[in-house]
């Protein structure tokens, strides 16, 4: 089998987002890798095509160690179907075995980010399901709040950080731009600065994905307005010190896409986090998407208590 693929550009934004929308299990997933800005703002680490099949919408992503689907394939509310024989079984069939026969066998071949809801409907197409990094979804009100026992040091941090300084939060620009990404810089050294034996067994790790994050944090900085995104800066006594982006995943869910926080300053990620919550009020629920597998992001995700750890799975050839 052949398929025709085509590069993934901004232009597809509008197409993909109706087609999750459309789809049963996309359209209410809260997961924030069903989105388009979640996968474009890494394109110059992979490779995505798109291409159709059968009526379905299937973006694949290659890199040196082969192609994947970063998403199951995408097709409307009819088309999952409670049978064996249904649409999406004929397609992930296909699929698969068109990934296996790029990838020469080799277990790169796999389907990422398959919801709960899909879970066992396609294991029991005899797919091995394996966990993924859950995501971390939770109450805006809880955040904006910070009632409580439970917050007493976000609170507490929050309120040394809001009395100790001159602040101003606005929303970005591209004249920004500069400032954030010299910050940036200015982040991961903070970061590499912090000794290995800190940073637990996946410490390596963690300094290798912030690197490769630089080039995702120059695409949101340049094409935040294309990618429908949201940025807001913080400015500090002068100058700019933190910075965030994020996005409406659906009517119910706000996903924070990423965040920027000078850790020489005391509280100003909890202010900056606080604050962006609290201007997205009207949304129910807070995505702050997964932990990388990494323990520090993973305990200060925790810290803030999310009412919901989102289930994600990988289906592989068995």
């Amino acid at each position: 089998m052949s398929l025709h693929l085509t590069r993934l550009t901004v232009k597809d934004q509008f197409r993909l987002h109706q087609t999750i929308g459309a789809t049963l299990i996309g359209g209410k997933t809260p997961l924030a890798a069903w989105s388009f800005p979640a996968h474009y703002i890494w394109k110059d680490l992979f490779s995505y095509h798109l291409t159709e099949l059968d009526g379905w919408i299937c973006l694949f992503a290659a890199y040196s160690d082969g192609i994947y689907m970063p998403l199951p394939p995408l097709g409307p509310r009819s088309g999952i179907g409670s049978s064996a024989a249904s649409p999406l079984q004929q397609v992930l069939r296909q699929v698969m075995e068109w990934m296996n026969e790029q990838n020469k066998g080799s277990q790169v071949t796999r389907i990422e980010n398959i919801p709960w809801d899909l879970k066992e409907k396609i294991r029991a197409w005899g797919y091995r399901l394996i966990p993924k990094d859950s995501d971390y979804l939770y109450c805006t009100a809880d955040l904006v709040a910070l009632k409580g026992n439970p917050y007493k040091s976000q609170r507490a941090a929050y309120n040394r950080f809001v009395k100790s300084h001159r602040l101003r939060l606005r929303p970005y620009q591209m004249l920004d731009r500069d400032n954030c990404l010299a910050l940036f810089q200015r982040w991961i050294y903070q970061k590499e600065e912090i000794p290995l034996s800190r940073q637990g067994p996946n410490g390596e790790i963690a300094r290798l994905m912030l690197r490769d994050s630089a080039k995702a944090h120059r695409i949101v900085l340049n094409e935040y307005r294309e990618l429908g995104l949201t940025g807001r800066v913080l400015w500090v006594d002068g100058s700019i010190r933190g910075y965030t982006f994020g996005f409406p995943r659906s009517r119910e869910v706000f996903c924070v896409l990423l965040e920027v926080a000078d850790r020489s300053v005391y509280g100003l990620s909890h202010y900056l986090f606080r604050e962006f919550c609290r201007e997205f009020h009207q949304y129910p629920f807070i995505n702050t998407m997964d932990d990388s597998g990494l323990p520090g992001l993973a305990r200060a995700k925790r810290a803030y208590h999310p009412c919901q750890m989102v289930e994600s799975y990988i289906a592989q050839l068995t």
